[in-house]
């Protein structure tokens, strides 16, 4: 599984409570790369869809960052926790939203681990 698999996974799980058009406009934005615009209204489906692929690439890279150390998984709140320092969020993204989608991302991950 790649990150965006992982981004794409974890948008179907938040679809239904953040926004319906959340997977469609992850789709859109992996698939879009520079065509997606870098600024946008917060709140919207495309910084939701932002904010999902994001996590997904930072989560997937701390993942492996962590494991490189480590023979064995690193722990899902230790992965959250770097993403929430790490990660840079518009601030009119609310906490809540922000919280949830990086507790997806990351048990998503976890059920999926990356493989070597």
């Amino acid at each position: 599984m790649s990150s965006d698999d992982l981004a794409r996974r974890a948008a179907l799980r938040l679809g239904s409570e953040l926004d319906r058009n959340l997977p469609a406009a992850v789709e859109a934005h992996i698939q879009g790369g520079d065509a997606v615009p870098k600024r946008f209204d917060p709140g919207t489906t495309i910084a939701l869809a932002a904010l999902v692929v994001s996590v997904a690439q930072l989560a997937w890279s701390i993942y492996w960052d962590l494991k490189k150390s480590s023979k064995a998984a690193p722990a899902p709140d230790v992965i959250a926790r770097r993403v929430r320092l790490e990660l840079n969020v518009v601030e009119e993204i609310d906490v809540g939203r922000r919280d949830k989608i990086i507790t997806v991302v990351v048990d998503e991950l976890m059920k999926h681990p990356p493989e070597a």
